[in-house]
């Protein structure tokens, strides 16, 4: 007897033991998902950009009147419904009768605008036909920080008469995030009525659906309450929940459907429940354990990329593969114990009979009996399918990821177009000397070299 068949019928003897047990494991990740947890954008604190963005916190000194270095700021951008120029006096006053609110709120370290600055630097924060005008936002905290009140900032912000778009890294992270959570709800919309529409056509029977669609809802549950737990200890990514749920849904169906039909089909034979889940667990069982090491490893492959979300995007999908493989082998088997026969209950008509089982049959006869002919169409297809790979972009995330009709996209796309110098990039380099004074005149010269 294989270990797997004797852990089978173990959880056959002990099965509300084990039932009990999992589903504490259940409660505690519903516990966990409801305490929630910090998902940001992870600083790439390993890499040369994150350790000069150090320097600069670090060690080199605020100017005077610059605010605080935990800060954070984004744009607001002000146009005339009526056509006033961005000077006239109605249009000044309705902009800043607009930010007053923010002025007044504590969040807000400073608000900056045309008419409070030198008018070498207003000409900049007005646009190039001067029917728009800009006012730039300082907050308190980093942009991940200041991401989790940027609404009701934004919310503060009013006029009758302007038309206010919002833009900067602050809206645009949250329109990001915004528009993953409504992604991720609208994946989860479609996929489990679709699994559970492919799950009726290979069982033919709604329970056994039912039983395999619900292991893959618990195993979602337990890869988000690990991922939230992971995050109160480090930075985890906030694509981390489109991970856990795509992948946690397509293995956890996957693993529950081998151990499910294999059961059933020792039932069929006319083994007793208890040899049925021992005989599973040791065929099935086996299969999905090495599976999930497998991937589990190929996961962990994100771990070599330090100072980057890939780590939190491996730590999470190995979290959630792990919890698949765990809750295949006690959680379901356990159920499957209870139910025994009752699993194949509420049967479709046409569906899952031995016609259709011998109808797959026939087609891996005919495949097998011409390889070649089968082969040959296949590649093509797949070649075809994977063609438009030639033209990929890769890229970085930015204000383009998102759809033009979004307030950050229009504001960004607005900033670009019509402000001057907005569609230029700096780069800050820090330069850091052994000894000495980094602005004597050695030093210097080697700066302007550089």
């Amino acid at each position: 007897m294989t270990a797997l068949a004797a852990w089978g019928r173990f959880v056959y003897r002990r099965r509300w033991l084990v039932l009990f047990v999992s589903l504490l494991a259940v409660a505690a990740s519903i516990a966990s998902l409801l305490a929630g947890g910090d998902l940001r954008n992870v600083e790439f604190s390993d890499t040369e950009s994150g350790r000069a963005s150090q320097l600069l916190r670090d060690e080199l000194p605020q100017p005077t009147g610059a605010p605080p270095a935990a800060t954070s700021s984004f744009i607001l951008i002000f146009t005339s419904k009526d056509g006033l120029d961005a000077t006239d006096p109605r249009f000044v006053a309705a902009m800043n009768a607009a930010l007053d609110p923010l002025r007044a709120d504590s969040r807000v370290v400073s608000v900056v605008t045309p008419d409070a600055v030198p008018a070498q630097q207003a000409a900049g924060l007005r646009s190039k036909d001067g029917k728009r005008a800009l006012a730039s936002v300082t907050v308190q905290g980093g942009t991940n920080a200041a991401g989790q009140f940027f609404g009701a900032l934004r919310a503060l912000v009013r006029s009758d008469s302007l038309e206010i778009l919002a833009t900067g890294n602050i809206p645009l992270n949250h329109d990001i995030d915004t528009a993953l959570e409504v992604d991720l709800q609208r994946a989860e919309l479609v996929s489990l009525p679709l699994a559970f529409l492919l799950l009726l056509l290979v069982f033919g029977s709604a329970a056994a659906s039912f039983l395999t669609l619900g292991v893959g809802v618990v195993v979602i549950l337990g890869g988000i309450g690990g991922t939230f737990a992971l995050a109160r200890s480090t930075d985890v990514s906030q694509y981390a929940l489109n991970i856990v749920t795509l992948i946690g849904l397509g293995v956890a169906i996957d693993y529950s459907l081998f151990i499910v039909s294999r059961f059933r089909e020792e039932l069929a034979r006319g083994a007793s429940v208890e040899n049925a889940v021992a005989v599973a667990l040791a065929t099935a069982g086996r299969a999905i354990v090495f599976s999930g090491i497998t991937v589990a490893i190929g996961l962990a492959g994100m771990l070599f990329y330090p100072g980057t979300f890939l780590v939190s995007l491996g730590l999470s999908g190995s979290i959630v593969v792990a919890i698949s493989v765990v809750y295949a082998l006690t959680f379901l088997p356990a159920l499957l114990a209870i139910l025994g026969p009752r699993v194949g209950a509420w049967r479709l008509p046409f569906v899952g009979r031995p016609s259709r089982r011998r109808l797959w049959h026939d087609i891996a006869t005919q495949v097998m009996r011409r390889p070649i002919l089968v082969l040959v169409p296949t590649v093509a297809f797949v070649a075809l399918a994977a063609s438009p790979f030639l033209q990929l972009r890769l890229a970085s995330a930015d204000a383009t990821v998102l759809p033009p009709t979004i307030e950050s996209r229009r504001g960004y796309d607005v900033l670009v177009n019509e402000f001057p110098g907005q569609d230029q990039s700096a780069v800050t380099v820090v330069a850091r000397f052994p000894d000495g004074d980094p602005l004597s005149a050695t030093h210097r010269a080697a700066l302007e070299d550089l």
